[in-house]
């Protein structure tokens, strides 16, 4: 994200098992997963012990400085081979698709994303509506780290296997093509129709204004060629004015991560099987770079130079070693309710520091954007405790009409900014809807409802439609 107005101090029910990985505690012992005694899926898997495992299945007004986050997509994970059994696996139930309550969670990030921009919107009246939770919404930065660390755990826990295993030209190559045909046409179909309106502005426009950037992004053909491409972020020291649509920085970023996929989930192959301890420390400290460069360096926050990279880069390495953590862990239900208390301590400090962030004096050593950092490290355990938790916060995100913004998540990110942009542009332009005026209030709660709107029909006809069309064929 940027650095816009809202930091201006500176600042479906029930639980759901996870899917077994592959681990086990002997590098020479065949891949498999055990079931938990005494459930049917147990008693299945203890009949199969002596019998051959199946061939697995193919599986001017201007804003403020600017601010921008991206979800990560949801991943949807084939069905997974059938395991042998062996005593050495780990103890974890078979099961398909997402994790309903994190694909809730998405949901619940994408609309912290959305308040913190919408407090974009120049006037009072979202700042009097949201005056209780606005270091809350100030603290919407963090969004797209937890984005980041979700995507590397997804992403482990549905290819660490197949590529990690089993590392083939091939696999990657199918690999890349699912990613891409996941983010890439709903991403191009929003790039290019606000680079048209902005070229729209640049072109019939009188204040030179393009998009509220600083700097103005590129819209010659290189520009638009490194925009469809999803490269304009690399090589970049920092954020602002890289994206025709600001906090699409991410989804390059996301792309850049995906091509290092296939290299980095053979190194987490490989210590799969390292302690347990070692492997959650290291979940932790790889999350932590971002809050460490606030401490050492005036040129933090999320705008400092490359500190995008350190988002990225510890973010996604920090759930890749979060699921290998996770995946051996038995379920049991004193592992649940320990995941569940877990769950609200991390909630609970991560206000903490959204409101001592928003405490800071401009005199502050730390100043509050460099303090929010500090809620980063404890996302791969928020994560982590979530895919092991059973109670009121998992069903919370697992009810069904999460379940769907969830699965919007990436439009609504996508599309959302464009329609603060042409908002507020509106009221430059018509005094009708000048700010603070009645007309400007009404506007307020219509762009909130209509950017999950637009959402909505933008993941119905376009994301899902090209997604089928793209997707390689098991």
């Amino acid at each position: 994200m940027g650095t816009l107005t809202a930091l201006t101090t500176r600042s479906s029910r029930g639980s759901y098992p996870d899917v077994a990985t592959g681990f086990t505690r002997l590098p020479t012992t065949p891949l498999a997963a055990v079931p938990a005694a005494g459930s049917p899926v147990g008693s299945a898997a203890t009949a199969l012990a002596s019998a051959p495992a199946p061939a697995a299945a193919p599986t001017v007004l201007p804003l403020p400085r600017t601010r921008g986050t991206s979800p990560t997509p949801a991943v949807s994970v084939p069905a997974p081979p059938r395991p042998s059994a062996t005593p050495d696996a780990p103890v974890l139930p078979l099961t398909r698709g997402d994790i309903p309550q994190l694909t809730g969670l998405r949901f619940v990030a994408a609309v912290w994303v959305l308040l913190l921009h919408a407090s974009y919107v120049p006037g009072d009246v979202f700042a009097r509506w949201t005056a209780p939770i606005a270091p809350l919404v100030a603290a919407g930065p963090l969004g797209v780290d937890l984005f980041f660390v979700l995507s590397g755990l997804v992403l482990t826990r549905a290819y660490l296997e197949r590529l990690g295993r089993r590392p083939s030209a091939r696999g990657t190559l199918r690999f890349v093509r699912a990613r891409m045909a996941r983010v890439w046409p709903l991403y191009a179909a929003v790039t290019v129709v606000f680079g048209l309106w902005c070229t729209a502005r640049k072109v019939f426009g009188h204040d030179g204004v393009v998009t509220w950037q600083t700097p103005q992004p590129d819209l010659g053909p290189l520009g638009w060629l490194r925009q469809l491409t999803m490269t304009q972020l690399w090589g970049s020291r920092g954020i602002e004015g890289i994206s025709f649509v600001l906090p699409a920085w991410s989804v390059s970023a996301e792309w850049l991560a995906y091509l290092a996929f296939p290299l980095l989930v053979l190194g987490a192959w490989r210590i799969r099987n390292w302690p347990l301890s070692v492997l959650g420390a290291l979940a932790v400290l790889t999350a932590s770079p971002i809050a460490l460069g606030s401490l050492m360096s005036a040129d933090s926050g999320e705008t400092g130079a490359w500190a995008w990279a350190l988002r990225i880069g510890g973010g996604f390495t920090s759930g890749m070693l979060t699921w290998l953590v996770v995946a051996r862990i038995e379920r049991t239900p004193q592992v649940e309710l320990w995941a569940q208390r877990i769950v609200l301590a991390v909630i609970a400090e991560t206000v903490l520091v959204a409101y001592w962030a928003a405490s800071a004096p401009a005199s502050a050593a730390i100043p509050a954007a460099d303090r929010l950092w500090f809620a980063v490290p404890m996302f791969p355990l928020l994560l982590g405790a979530l895919c092991l938790a059973k109670g009121g916060v998992v069903r919370f995100l697992s009810h069904e009409r999460l379940q769907h913004g969830g699965r919007i998540s990436y439009a609504i990110y996508l599309v959302h900014f464009p329609i603060i942009e042409i908002t507020v542009v509106a009221m430059t332009r018509f005094p009708a809807l000048a700010p603070n005026s009645s007309l400007a209030a009404l506007a307020v709660p219509h762009v909130l409802a209509g950017s999950v709107l637009v959402a909505h029909l933008a993941y119905r006809w376009i994301e899902q439609p090209a997604r089928r069309w793209c997707a390689p064929r098991s």
